[in-house]
């Protein structure tokens, strides 16, 4: 399964805690693994998150860059270019002996990688069983979804799910977004992952939706 979004900071990374949770809670072998990360100076945090939630170490990133900018601007700043197949290298090596690896991407769908690449192109590689957008609940998100699904229906990729995550700063939409997408078929669409600690009941129960609607396809 690949988690992707919208854009950055939109909540991915919370909205992975909470299903790597809940997948842990049914006994599940659950990995999880963020190929490229910027803005790392130590341990990334996102990948010590995933940790967090999974009671494990972390999987360090494969191309992990020092300043947080765009991937493909930190790449080349330090000159080492992320290859996709070392990445599907490392995503075939943590497979075996699990039952559901689940892929961060940095970024939205279409953040570049290179000037040639974009995240598309990892996912495409990658082929998961599932692909999840990550999109925060608040106005303007609506058009945003319908971009993002026909952009990613173009480019070969079919979302398996749409996941709406709480802003910071909610608005005049906020709570209404969910049954909106759904009504334009831009769904399926989650509940709503607020911003609660990823352990509780609230965000296991939204985690719990999304993995058994996608149970079938992602085994």
């Amino acid at each position: 399964m690949i988690v992707v979004g919208t854009g950055t900071e939109v909540g991915k990374t919370h909205v992975c805690m909470c299903l790597l949770a809940q997948a842990r809670a049914r006994g599940l072998r659950v990995r999880a693994y963020k190929p490229v990360a910027t803005g790392v100076t130590g341990e990334c945090e996102d990948s010590a998150r995933h940790a967090e939630a999974l009671g494990t170490a972390s999987v360090p990133p494969t191309f992990g860059y020092v300043r947080p900018v765009s991937p493909h601007l930190a790449a080349r700043e330090e000159g080492r270019p992320i290859d996709l197949e070392a990445i599907a290298r490392v995503a075939d090596e943590m497979t075996p002996g699990t039952d559901l690896l689940l892929v961060e991407t940095a970024g939205g769908l279409f953040s570049p990688l290179s000037e040639t690449l974009t995240n598309a192109d990892l996912v495409r590689r990658l082929g998961p069983a599932a692909v999840l957008l990550v999109a925060p609940d608040r106005i303007g998100v609506l058009g945003e979804v319908r971009a993002f699904s026909l952009a990613a229906k173009a480019s070969g990729i079919t979302l398996s799910w749409v996941v709406l995550s709480a802003p910071a700063q909610g608005d005049a939409s906020t709570g209404t977004n969910a049954g909106e997408l759904e009504a334009l078929g831009l769904g399926p669409v989650s509940p709503v992952f607020r911003r609660a600690p990823f352990d509780a009941k609230e965000s296991l129960d939204a985690a719990a939706r999304v993995l058994e609607a996608l149970a079938p396809s992602i085994g």
